[in-house]
């Protein structure tokens, strides 16, 4: 795993595969004091002050300032009202016969559309 630029950088270049992605973001974010909880239900988000406070699962509350998940698990937990679909992700792999001018002919690449390009305003979901 390499940051493109100086650290701390926010662009994580993944050597062995996308895989690396959550990887790198797991290391950074227990670094920084945080918690990636993978595969892991829970059953209710909390809030006090109508501010997040800590999630509750089966085995216990973990208590947090921030709580990044995928939109399904607020769903879940009944936070309907919360979540918002603003626009939809497009993803696609496409296997080519040749290389991807600019690409220094490397066999595999990642190329990212920047949203205002696309004019898209976002990727997926929001929580609100």
């Amino acid at each position: 795993m390499d940051s493109m630029g100086k650290n701390p950088s926010p662009f994580i270049y993944p050597i062995f595969g996308l895989g690396g992605i959550p990887e790198g973001f797991s290391r950074i974010s227990a670094v920084n004091g945080g918690t990636f909880m993978l595969n892991t239900d829970i059953n209710e988000i909390l809030f006090e002050n109508g501010k997040v406070v800590g999630v509750k699962g089966p085995t216990g509350i973990a208590k947090c300032d921030t709580v990044i998940c995928d939109p399904t698990y607020a769903l879940r937990c009944g936070l309907k009202d919360r979540v918002k679909l603003v626009e939809r992700i497009i993803r696609c792999i496409c296997i080519l016969d040749h290389p991807i001018p600019g690409t220094d002919n490397l066999p595999s690449v990642q190329i990212i559309l920047p949203q205002r390009q696309i004019k898209r305003k976002n990727g997926n979901f929001n929580l609100i």
